[in-house]
């Protein structure tokens, strides 16, 4: 059987390495939805990578699988944070095909060495056996799968604190770590600044996170709502990976702009009078 036709989500990350190996920008949206067709749709718009957050949505793993399925086959790769760092969470994830996984909150070395080891079989690491879809549910060989299973999972940490900012140096030698993805809300929390983006002290840790991450040469980004001038300062620093947005905000965002128009045309239909209005 030809198990390379069907095998879409690999050619999908593969994409997302050649761009992370080129320096080019790698760029996604944020989604919890239970609804399949959100995330083919986000593919269509263009997006490289759409980022699936079960850290605070608690999806079950029908909804993981199908999200994942979906933003496959609208051509983008599918990128899963978990709720933590416990390989229970973990495994089910791996298994239906994700192409990455998030992992929130990763403060010391020691937690970015167990986070790379449950993505990983033996004897690198403790992964156990047992992929459905990531195998093609049997279609695919189990030399082919096993040559490409630890390379076929992005292992990417989110800095999110001021102790994992402190201890990043260490926790980029780690072997196996892929990229860091600045969390700038908890990050400015973790030093009682709360939402303060533009603070001093805020900024002056995300840059830290840039330069630090240069010096390893390890890919890095930002994931935040709908913030044009922080995406456009982290795109400038030479982020690979930039995630912005929910559905929420953007049904907000366009909302907002469809009122606001109707509300304009309602005032100046007043002002014109019923009467003049073109007939049907």
């Amino acid at each position: 059987m030809n198990y390379e036709k069907g095998n879409g989500y690999i050619m999908k990350l593969d994409h997302i390495r050649e761009k992370m190996e080129s320096g080019q920008l790698c760029f996604g949206t944020h989604c919890s939805t239970t609804e399949p067709w959100y995330y083919e749709m986000c593919g269509f718009l263009g997006y490289d990578y759409v980022w699936i957050d079960n850290e605070h949505a608690g999806m079950t793993m029908p909804m993981v699988q199908n999200a994942i399925v979906a933003t496959n086959a609208g051509g983008c790769a599918a990128f899963v944070r978990v709720q933590n760092h416990d390989i229970s969470n973990v495994k089910p994830v791996l298994e239906v095909g994700t192409d990455g996984i998030i992992f929130p909150m990763v403060n010391t070395p020691q937690e970015a060495e167990h986070c790379v080891s449950v993505c990983t079989y033996p004897l690198r690491g403790v992964r156990g056996f047992g992929p459905l879809r990531a195998i093609q549910y049997g279609n695919m060989p189990l030399e082919k799968y096993l040559a490409q299973a630890d390379r076929s999972v992005l292992k990417l940490l989110q800095c999110e604190h001021v102790d994992g900012v402190n201890r990043l140096d260490e926790i980029l030698e780690v072997p196996g770590v892929d990229g860091i993805i600045c969390g700038p809300m908890d990050l400015s929390a973790s030093i009682g600044k709360m939402g303060q983006l533009t603070d001093p002290e805020v900024v002056g840790l995300m840059q830290k996170i840039i330069d630090t991450c240069k010096a390893h040469h390890i890919p890095f980004g930002i994931s935040i709502g709908v913030n044009y001038d922080l995406i456009k300062f982290w795109i400038d620093q030479g982020a690979t990976f930039a995630s912005m947005g929910t559905p929420a905000d953007y049904f907000w965002c366009m909302s907002q702009q469809a009122v606001a128009k109707a509300r304009t045309f309602e005032a100046q239909r007043s002002h014109i009078g019923i009467s003049q209005l073109p007939n049907k």
